[in-house]
């Protein structure tokens, strides 16, 4: 029993304690949902403008729990464990480090302009909440926020 529990904590299948309390988190938020609206609207276009309904949703819903679950929960979570993940870097864990360098490198295999690149940034603040609270939650929640601000210019485009 003593392993299960271990591994769900690993994993991060745990629940933040008073996640809406973290100014932190709510800056990231609020401020990450603006930075991609604003960096959509400055590529011109967010590319979801003729995207179906099964695309849009595997985007907000699918991709966020799917990619946090290997890359925060999987490899952040393992590499945690370890002395070397543990070792710091500028604030950042050096596990979240690596895992923002496989998220960005998973990213560039299907998509080569900027913003593939670009997801770095993300990647290390999902694994900062990653980090601080030792839940997967906070991870998801601000990647589907922020995937779904991609979507905003392109609603505002049809208008």
């Amino acid at each position: 029993m003593r392993e299960l529990t271990s591994l769900r904590v690993q994993m991060g299948f745990t629940r933040p304690r008073r996640l809406m309390a973290d100014g932190r988190f709510l800056l990231a938020l609020v401020v990450g949902c603006l930075i991609s609206v604003v960096l959509t609207m400055l590529a011109g276009r967010s590319g979801w403008q003729d995207a179906d309904l099964l695309s849009i949703l595997s985007l907000v819903f699918w991709a966020p729990i799917v990619e946090e679950l290997a890359f925060r929960g999987v490899v952040q979570g393992w590499l945690s464990g370890t002395e070397s993940g543990r070792r710091r870097l500028a604030g950042l864990s050096l596990a979240n480090i690596i895992a923002a360098c496989l998220f960005t490198g998973w990213h560039l295999l299907y998509r080569t302009d900027v913003m593939a690149w670009l997801v770095f940034v993300p990647a290390l603040v999902f694994g900062y909440f990653r980090d601080r609270h030792g839940s997967l939650l906070p991870c998801v929640i601000l990647h589907a926020a922020y995937n779904a601000s991609l979507l905003l210019p392109g609603w505002y485009l049809l208008y």
